[in-house]
C-alpha cells in the first residue's frame, strides 16, 4: 500500500512540474499549414515566408457603374477599417511620383533602356516628337524637364499605380489590406477581426455598390466557421450517442466523470510535454492528437468492466506500450508534424494509463452484463475473401495525390469573388517566383536586373524590387545614358525650349537613391524575406527551364514546392511502417511469443491495407490517408491485444470502445473540411474492420 501512495504522489508530483514549466513559458499555436511540412532548413524558411507574404493579404474589391459613387464608398470603408489590425497596402501615388521626380534621369523603361544602350537615340527622338503631336498621349513633367517623355514612359511601365478599371460598363476600385503580424499568429483574433470586415462588406453593398473579399484570411474564416460549426454539432450528437450508450449499459451516467476526469488531463499532459519540447504547436497535431480520445476511452472501459487491477495490468500495459513505440518512431522522421504528434499523443496516452492503475481502484465496482459477445464465424470466409478483393483491386487503382489544394473547396461565393478579382486585376495568370540571394541590397538589385533582362527576353511580366529601385550601377548608366541621347538628340527641342532650359536639361545633378527608397515606398518591403533574399514575382512563364540555371537565385513555382514537400513527408511515412511493424512484433514476441504476436499484429495491418486500398478504388490517396494508417495501427493492437489477452468482460469492452470511435470518426467523415472529413472516413472504416478481422483472426484458447 506505502509502494502504490508513493507512486501515486510521484505522478502528482510530475504532473504538476511539467504543468508550471509550460505554463512559465505558453507556446503559440502555429497555423500556417506549411509550416508542418516545411521545418527543416534556410530554404523551408524562405518558402514559408514567401507564401506568408500572400497568405495574410486581404482584397477589397468594390464595383459600380457610377464612378463618384465608387470613389466615395471606398474612401467611407477605408474609413472604417481598423488601422491597429490591417495595414493599407496601396501606395501614396503623388507622394511615389514626387520621390521619384528627384532622380529622374536615373529612371529608364526597359525598352527605352535597350534601345539607347543599342546606340539607336534617333528612335528615341522619333517617338518623343510623335508623342507631342498626338492628342491621347500625356506628359508627368512638363516639356522642359522631360521632353523625350522618358520618365513618363518610366513610371507607366510600372503598371496602372491604383487606377480605376472599367470592365463591361462597370467601374472597380481596389483596396490591399495586410493582416498585422500580431494579429496573424491568432487564428481566433484574426478571425474576429475578419468577421468584423464582412459585416462592413455587408453593410457597405447595396444595389448601386457590390464589395467583394478575397484573400486566404477570408477562405480561412469561412472554412474555420463552418468546419467549428459542424464539429460543434458533432461534438453535441457523439456526447449525446455516448451518454445514452453508457447509461443502457452500465445504468448509470457516474462513470462519466472519471473517464472525462483522465480524457482532460491525459489531453492536458500531452498539450503541456510538447510545449516544453517545441517552440510552437502546429494545429494539425490538435487535429490528429484528438484520436487519443478513443485510447483512453478504451483504458477506462476495460478497468471499469473488470474492476479488478490484476487482471487488466498486462494489457493494458501491452496496449499501452506497443502504441506509444509506434509512434515514438516518428520521432526519427525529421519532420516537425510528426513529432509533435508522437510526443502529444504518447504524453496522454502514458498519462491515463497511470491515471487508471494508480486511481481508479477508489471507484465503486461496475456491473458487467457480458452482451455483446459478438460472433462472425459464419461469415468468415465472405468477410475475408471480400476483404481480400478490395485490397487486390485498390492496389491496381492506387494512385497518390499532394496537392494541398484539393484538403480545400471553397463554397461559390467565395469562387465568384477570386474569378472576378483576377479578371480586374489581369491575374488570370499562373504567378510564379525566383527567390534572389545577395550579401546586400545592391548585390541583390544587380542580380534581380540579370534576371529581368532574361524575363523581358522571354516575354515573361514580372514585379520586383528592381523594377522601383534600380540598382546604383543601373542608375549610373542610366544616368550616362541619359547625357548620351541629350548630346545627340536634344538639339532637336531648340525651336520648343529656351536656351535655359536646354542648359537645365543637360547639366543635371548626378545623385543615386538606395534604401530611402523603402520609406517612400514601404510596399518595397513586401518583396523582401529577409535581409539576404528577395522574390520576384513572375506571371505566366511558360518555359521555366532559362531560370533554372541562374547563380544565387532560385525558381519557385509554390504550388509544386508545397506538392513535393508533402510528397516528401509522405514518403517518409511509407518508409516508417515497416520499420513500426517489425518493432511492434519484436516487443509483442518477448511478451506473448512470436506466434501469438503475429496473431495480434495481423489485424491492424490487414485493416490499414483494406481501408487504403478501399479509398483508392473511388479517390487517390492523400497524405492524411497516409497518416491515419498510424492511428488505426494504435486503436487496432488495442482491440487485439485486449481480444487475445483479455477477460470474457473484455469483449463489452473492446465493442463499446469501437462503436463509440468509429461512431464519432464516422461523423467527422460528413464535414465539409475535406481535410477532416477524409480522415474521419479513413479512420472509422480502419477502425471498424480492425475490430472484425481482430474477432475473425485471433480466437481465445
Amino acid at each position: 500500500m506505502k509502494k502504490i501512495n508513493f507512486l501515486r504522489i510521484l505522478f502528482i508530483f510530475v504532473l504538476t512540474g511539467i504543468t508550471i514549466l509550460a505554463l512559465i513559458k505558453p507556446r503559440h499555436v502555429e497555423t500556417n499549414l506549411l509550416r508542418a511540412f516545411f521545418s527543416g532548413g534556410v530554404k523551408d524558411e524562405l518558402l514559408v515566408e514567401l507564401s506568408g507574404k500572400y497568405s495574410s493579404n486581404i482584397n477589397v474589391l468594390l464595383e459600380s457603374v457610377n464612378p463618384d459613387l465608387l470613389e466615395k464608398t471606398k474612401e467611407e470603408f477605408i474609413s472604417k477599417i481598423d488601422k491597429n489590425c490591417f495595414e493599407m497596402q496601396s501606395a501614396d501615388f503623388a507622394k511615389t511620383l514626387d520621390f521619384y521626380k528627384k532622380y529622374k534621369n536615373n529612371l529608364l523603361a526597359y525598352k527605352d533602356y535597350k534601345t539607347m544602350k543599342s546606340g539607336d537615340f534617333e528612335a528615341i527622338t522619333r517617338q518623343a516628337v510623335d508623342n507631342l503631336y498626338n492628342p491621347f498621349s500625356f506628359s508627368l513633367l512638363p516639356e522642359e524637364e522631360d521632353p523625350f517623355l522618358l520618365f513618363t514612359d518610366y513610371i507607366t511601365s510600372l503598371g496602372n499605380g491604383g487606377i480605376v478599371n472599367s470592365i463591361n460598363g462597370k467601374f472597380y476600385e481596389i483596396i490591399n489590406l495586410k493582416v498585422e503580424k500580431e494579429l496573424a499568429l491568432s487564428p481566433s483574433l484574426m478571425n474576429k477581426e475578419v468577421k468584423n470586415l464582412i459585416d462592413l462588406k455587408e453593410k457597405q453593398s447595396n444595389e448601386l455598390v457590390n464589395v467583394y473579399l478575397t484573400g486566404a484570411p477570408v477562405h480561412s474564416y469561412y472554412a474555420s466557421a463552418r468546419s467549428m460549426n459542424e464539429i460543434n454539432i458533432i461534438c453535441i450528437i457523439s456526447a449525446i450517442f455516448v451518454s445514452g450508450l453508457i447509461l443502457g449499459y452500465f445504468r448509470s451516467l457516474k462513470i462519466l466523470l472519471p473517464i472525462l476526469t483522465s480524457l482532460a488531463i491525459g489531453m492536458g499532459m500531452g498539450y503541456f510535454t510538447t510545449s516544453l519540447l517545441f517552440s510552437s504547436i502546429h494545429i494539425l497535431t490538435f487535429v490528429f492528437s484528438t484520436t487519443l480520445i478513443g485510447i483512453c476511452v478504451d483504458y477506462s472501459f476495460h478497468y471499469l468492466m473488470e474492476c479488478d487491477l490484476k487482471k487488466v495490468f498486462k494489457s493494458l500495459t501491452v496496449s499501452m506500450l506497443s502504441t506509444v513505440c509506434a509512434l515514438l518512431i516518428l520521432l526519427l522522421s525529421g519532420i516537425e508534424l510528426l513529432r509533435q504528434i508522437a510526443v502529444f499523443t504518447s504524453a496522454g496516452l502514458i498519462t491515463v494509463y497511470f491515471i487508471v492503475i494508480l486511481f481508479y481502484q477508489y471507484l465503486p465496482p461496475q456491473k458487467s452484463r457480458n452482451i455483446f459477445d459478438l460472433k462472425f464465424s459464419r461469415a468468415k470466409i465472405f468477410i475475408l475473401s471480400f476483404i481480400a478483393l478490395v485490397i487486390c483491386i485498390g492496389l491496381f487503382r492506387i494512385k497518390f495525390n499532394d496537392d494541398i489544394r484539393t484538403m480545400y473547396k471553397p463554397s461559390k461565393q467565395m469562387l465568384a469573388a477570386e474569378k472576378l478579382y483576377k479578371e480586374v486585376t489581369s491575374t488570370n495568370s499562373n504567378t510564379s517566383f525566383v527567390i534572389v540571394e545577395g550579401d546586400n541590397l545592391q548585390e541583390i538589385l544587380e542580380r534581380e536586373e540579370i534576371i529581368g533582362e532574361k524575363l523581358n527576353e522571354n516575354n515573361t511580366a514580372y514585379y520586383a524590387i528592381s523594377k522601383f529601385l534600380p540598382s546604383i550601377k543601373r542608375q549610373k548608366e542610366n544616368a550616362h545614358l541619359h547625357r548620351m541621347l541629350y548630346d545627340e538628340e536634344l538639339s532637336v527641342f531648340n525651336e520648343l525650349l529656351t536656351s535655359q532650359d536646354l542648359w537645365n536639361i543637360r547639366h543635371f545633378a548626378d545623385h543615386c537613391f538606395a534604401e530611402d527608397a523603402f520609406k517612400q515606398i514601404p510596399q518595397l518591403n513586401e518583396f523582401m524575406l529577409d535581409n539576404t533574399h528577395s522574390m520576384m514575382v513572375l506571371y505566366d512563364v511558360e518555359n521555366p527551364q532559362f531560370l533554372t540555371c541562374m547563380d544565387k537565385a532560385h525558381y519557385v513555382n509554390l504550388p509544386v514546392e508545397i506538392s513535393n514537400g508533402i510528397k516528401q513527408v509522405r514518403v517518409t511515412c511509407l518508409k516508417i511502417l515497416l520499420p513500426i511493424f517489425i518493432l511492434l512484433y519484436v516487443l509483442l514476441g518477448f511478451i506473448f511469443s512470436f506466434k501469438n504476436a503475429c496473431k495480434i499484429i495481423l489485424p491492424s495491418i490487414v485493416a490499414s491495407l483494406f481501408s487504403i486500398c478501399f479509398i483508392s478504388i473511388f479517390q487517390p490517396i492523400n497524405l492524411f490517408h497516409i497518416l491515419a494508417i498510424f492511428l488505426i495501427t494504435g486503436f487496432g493492437l488495442d482491440y487485439a491485444i485486449f481480444r487475445f489477452n483479455g477477460s470474457k468482460n473484455s469483449n463489452d469492452a473492446v465493442l463499446i470502445s469501437c462503436i463509440t470511435t468509429v461512431f464519432s470518426f464516422l461523423l467527422l467523415a460528413f464535414t465539409s473540411f475535406k481535410l477532416i472529413s477524409s480522415l474521419g472516413f479513413v479512420l472509422a472504416l480502419g477502425l471498424l474492420s480492425s475490430y472484425i478481422l481482430s474477432i475473425l483472426l485471433i480466437s481465445k484458447d
